[in-house]
């Protein structure tokens, strides 16, 4: 079976993996997986995680043709979309929820900013590909990681600070 994410803002369907599992307790984990990571009855997580849903929505709704911000900016692409729905529902239920936004190379972007120097801003690609730099006190990071079925260790940790 294939689980297909369909993009809101243009119907476009696109799977960027494939979910191999066939058997009944496989379905059973499956929903039971996607019903306790929508949190929806929770309003202290679910109501948050909503609203950062439709933030990237909007944002992504705003930059569907190139040039959407009057220069040269690019689209965004639908596989980037699906990553980055993705990248949101499996951040840590503990993690505050970022500032969303679109690059004008058509990447989105996540950044988390706690006041001076507590700043990890995390960009998606059309491919999977998460590129990272934050600031911690004095410490500096950045690198790149690529995306699948779950977070990079190095970004799930780094989006609980």
């Amino acid at each position: 079976m294939t689980v297909a994410a369909t993009l809101p803002i243009t119907g476009f369907v696109v799977t960027p993996w494939d979910d191999r599992a066939l058997s009944n307790e496989a379905q059973v984990l499956r929903r039971l997986i996607s019903a306790a990571s929508e949190f929806s009855g929770s309003v202290a997580v679910g109501e948050p995680k909503r609203a950062a849903l439709e933030a990237l929505v909007a944002a992504c709704q705003a930059a569907q043709v190139d040039g959407w911000d009057g220069a040269d900016a690019r689209r965004i692409e639908p596989s980037t979309y699906v990553y980055a729905d993705q990248f949101l529902r499996l951040l840590p239920s503990i993690a505050s929820l970022p500032d969303i936004a679109v690059d004008s190379d058509g990447e989105i972007l996540f950044e988390w900013d706690q006041g001076p120097r507590q700043v990890l801003s995390v960009s998606v690609g059309r491919d999977g590909t998460l590129t990272y730099a934050g600031r911690f006190g004095h410490t500096k990071i950045h690198g790149t990681e690529h995306f699948r079925e779950a977070l990079p260790v190095v970004i799930e940790n780094l989006s609980r600070f």
